[in-house]
């Protein structure tokens, strides 16, 4: 159903489920004048909780609804996400299920680490054919380095590495829609950090399932975990560790986002949680500076980024470009973040009428950052929604709603 607006598609999957706009209402909560405009095409998108609970009403998954694209923009020449799916699913892996010979062969850390450097450059740049070309092989080389470093002294190391490893999977894969999969590789990059006895990297492996299950729109569960989590690595003042405050933020960051999402019954409880936690968020990056840690970043533009994701998650699109402002996108060490960033500026500038400048952004985006743009959600919605206004018949918009699978005529 890829080629379907988002209306289309939602009136298409509500007649399979043979409801009613009333009855389709009723179910997920919403008012029946949205569904009858998403309909018609004659609303300004919506927000993607909206899109969430109208997904859960007919049962399905999200990226279904909206047409995200599961698979990657072109064939990796080795690997891919079945190879994937079953270097993570491996029947091996269960217990009582030891298929695996002797690994005379294994490779060491001074061997992984350069194939882990770049898998994490794939990441970083939105490579995902690249990414999923070489995963499989990672993941299965690192089970091998772990069996063979048992108990001696590459054990820690390796292990942390196989948790970064699945850390990348779980994101990569939540980004193409399998979710499911992307859960697993979690699991698995937890159970790694317990056996590296990397507390840092546990913590980063949460705030990777809280993205997980904020992709399945269990937004509570991903602020309970984030925020759970935090409160138990809260440091101490006096600690003066750059790095665990970063981490402690990070959490922070991922319950401010799902709080922002989740806007339970339409409250101001949750409005507020998000708000608590980006302060919060805002003083750890005081104490932390600017900092790298266990592969991913921190800092006061990472919070201000986040703080635009929150205001744009709770409907408030002249604050997003207000926060938007005081962010020195030059702060944020990867491109792949400077482009997530900018495609909630995009969404903002659509929102408040800017269409010209929102249509600019994308176009740019899907310029630098093609493949990734194709797997953002958000982009998806935008582009649906200017194309229902004057720009109809805008042939460089009507391309990009191709490739992210609008239907441009709609």
């Amino acid at each position: 159903m890829t080629d379907l607006s988002v209306g289309k598609r939602l009136a298409r999957l509500r007649d399979i489920r043979d409801l009613t706009q009333e009855q389709l209402a009723d179910r997920a909560g919403v008012s029946v004048d949205t569904i009858r405009r998403l309909e018609q095409g004659t609303q300004r998108g919506a927000r993607i909780a909206t899109y969430q609970k109208l997904a859960g009403a007919l049962d399905i998954e999200l990226a279904r609804l909206l047409g995200q694209p599961t698979m990657t923009r072109s064939l990796a020449p080795d690997g891919g996400v079945i190879a994937l799916r079953a270097a993570i699913q491996a029947p091996s892996d269960l217990p009582g299920l030891d298929l695996c010979g002797a690994d005379s062969d294994a490779p060491g850390p001074d061997d992984l680490r350069p194939v882990m450097e770049q898998a994490q450059r794939h990441y970083r740049l939105g490579q995902f054919t690249d990414l999923v070309g070489m995963l499989p092989g990672l993941v299965t080389d690192l089970k091998a380095a772990t069996r063979e470093a048992e108990g001696g002294p590459d054990h820690d190391t390796v292990w942390s590495m196989s948790a970064a490893a699945h850390i990348i999977v779980a994101d990569v894969a939540a980004q193409l829609g399998q979710t499911d999969l992307a859960y697993t590789a979690v699991e698995r990059a937890m159970h790694a950090t317990a056996r590296a006895g990397d507390e840092l990297r546990h913590a980063l492996a949460v705030s990777t399932l809280s993205l997980v299950l904020l992709r399945q729109g269990r937004w509570s569960d991903a602020q309970q975990v984030a925020t759970r989590r935090a409160a138990e690595i809260e440091p101490r003042f006096s600690e003066r560790n750059p790095e665990k405050f970063a981490m402690f933020g990070i959490l922070l960051l991922s319950g401010a986002v799902s709080a922002a999402r989740a806007n339970r019954d339409e409250s101001d409880s949750t409005k507020d949680d998000a708000l608590t936690f980006l302060r919060q968020a805002e003083a750890a990056a005081a104490l932390s500076g600017a900092v790298r840690v266990r592969g991913t970043a921190f800092g006061p533009a990472s919070v201000g980024m986040q703080a635009t994701t929150v205001q744009v998650s709770l409907g408030h699109p002249d604050k997003a470009l207000a926060t938007a402002g005081g962010v020195n996108l030059d702060e944020l060490p990867w491109k792949i973040s400077r482009a997530r960033h900018r495609l909630d500026l995009a969404f903002a500038r659509y929102q408040t009428h800017d269409d010209e400048g929102a249509r600019d952004v994308l176009l740019t985006l899907d310029e630098e950052h093609p493949e990734w743009l194709t797997h953002q959600m958000l982009a998806a919605s935008t582009v649906g929604g200017l194309l229902e206004t004057e720009r109809r018949r805008d042939r460089d918009l009507r391309k990009l709603a191709v490739r992210l699978g609008v239907d441009p005529a709609a």
